[in-house]
């Protein structure tokens, strides 16, 4: 890399260091506010990808994502408790009292373990280590090339997500490369599913309805958890199990004409006459 680039790099890297020690912040004063939860775990992958991305130019990489992930398993616990009663009410589940009180102390529960544990980790202190440990050494550092990588896991994780039928885990891993994609075009450019900001669109619709699916387990999950009648599970989760067939047949729908048909094609080698 060259000085200028090593700069830049460092540049990337410090904020979106910042944009999560004030995520970090806002969460240790109010736990309880879901848009900070969500705000909090986008900053983290933001982070972690520029990391990725930049592997080698900068010190002690691991050492600041590990941390993260107890913040980021807490953050999980917090927002699947905040989605479930809007992926139950889209399921068609009529209101439950009692099932909406044990939603809410699970809610406050995972709030509280969060605030504990971002007070035992002094977010101040580790922001002041870490911006220290993002000087970059040396601009001879070759960070990894990870798009083109990243492009070809993207498609075929892709195609096999998107066969009728297909499992929840080749769901999963596709909605992460999703996710590890977009933030790595974010950070360093580059065209796979068109250019600009209509790329980016394109992965954000991939990401939501990902999501969504993504809802639907979770949810489902938190009731088996959470200690309702047998009878009544099976209803709710039955109920999950058709909003989760809508939305991956929407999926597969926006996988065909919002990615195929979008994708950027290469160049075609001319004959020779």
């Amino acid at each position: 890399m060259t000085a200028h680039e090593t700069r830049k790099a460092e540049e990337k890297a410090r904020e979106r260091l910042q944009i999560l020690a004030g995520g970090l912040l806002q969460v240790s004063k109010h736990p309880g506010k879901a848009e900070a939860i969500h705000d909090l775990r986008v900053a983290i992958r933001r982070f972690t990808q520029v990391l990725r991305v930049f592997d080698g130019l900068f010190s002690h990489p691991r050492k600041m994502r590990h941390p993260l992930r107890s913040v980021m398993d807490l953050c999980g616990e917090a927002r699947n408790c905040d989605i479930a009663p809007e992926v139950l009410t889209e399921a068609g589940v009529p209101p439950d009292s009692a099932l909406e009180k044990r939603l809410k102390q699970r809610r406050a529960r995972a709030g509280r373990d969060l605030a504990k544990l971002l007070d035992r980790w002094h977010v101040h202190s580790h922001m002041h280590r870490w911006q220290e440990w993002l000087k970059a050494p040396s601009a001879d550092a070759q960070p990894p090339q990870l798009l083109p990588r990243l492009s070809r896991e993207f498609f075929a994780a892709g195609r096999e997500a998107a066969k009728a039928g297909a499992g929840f885990r080749q769901i999963h891993r596709f909605r992460l490369l999703v996710k590890k994609l977009r933030y790595t075009v974010e950070i360093v450019g580059g065209e796979v599913l068109g250019s600009g900001e209509a790329q980016l669109d394109r992965l954000r619709g991939l990401q939501e309805r990902l999501g969504a699916i993504n809802d639907c387990v979770t949810t489902a999950d938190l009731i088996d958890d959470i200690g309702l009648r047998a009878a009544r599970r099976r209803k709710i989760k039955a109920a999950l199990n058709r909003l989760l067939e809508r939305r991956a047949v929407d999926f597969r729908i926006y996988w065909r004409s919002q990615v195929i048909r979008k994708r950027t094609s290469r160049p075609k080698s001319r004959r020779k006459k």
